[in-house]
């Protein structure tokens, strides 16, 4: 009888939990004025947050994450895509300047910030390894040169899709030069 009750009594304290209510707290003040202030107000006083405040923070940092956002997409579309012929890792000399010119603006003050991934990628022939071995290689050649432009190499990270993230799905010639690529990728 004792281990039933002592059960029913263990069971009780484990199922009543809290309110989930934020209970108003009765703040008396030093000349005998009686203020209600909820537990949420009391809170951002101790901390000293106002929750107004907190909400104009919350907006500019909003705010700032657009602006970052916006720059990152800017350069994105700015910088270009370096091409691979068939089976190739070597940067082609018409991608030359073109890898030059990527260094100048990922170089450029408003690029400064913000790390670099090389992404990589070859077409569809061949298997699933060399496609993915091949994409790296890519990827290392065009982080080898943006370095040799005077990118600094901390700022690079290379990865491979191989031929999982084609540009163009048409098996053609033309979709498979497309998919023979470099392309880059900003994080802030």
């Amino acid at each position: 009888m004792k281990l039933l009750l002592a059960s029913l009594t263990l069971a009780m304290l484990i199922f009543t939990g809290c309110s989930q209510k934020n209970p108003d707290v009765d703040m008396t003040s030093k000349d005998g004025k009686s203020t209600e202030v909820s537990a949420d107000k009391k809170a951002d006083d101790i901390s000293g947050m106002d929750s107004t405040n907190s909400t104009s923070t919350d907006m500019s940092k909003g705010t700032a994450t657009n602006s970052v956002a916006k720059a990152i997409a800017t350069l994105e579309n700015s910088v270009n895509k370096i091409y691979f012929d068939f089976d190739k890792y070597d940067i082609r000399p018409d991608m030359e300047s073109k890898i030059k010119e990527n260094a100048r603006l990922l170089n450029a003050m408003n690029a400064k910030d913000f790390s670099i991934k090389v992404e990589g990628n070859s077409d569809e022939w061949g298997t699933d390894e060399y496609n993915y071995a091949l994409g790296l290689k890519r990827a290392k050649s065009v982080k080898e040169s943006l370095i040799s432009f005077g990118v600094n190499k901390e700022r690079i990270m290379i990865v491979s899709f191989g031929e999982s993230n084609p540009e163009c799905k048409a098996s053609n010639k033309a979709c498979w030069d497309k998919n023979r690529r470099a392309e880059f990728k900003l994080l802030p």
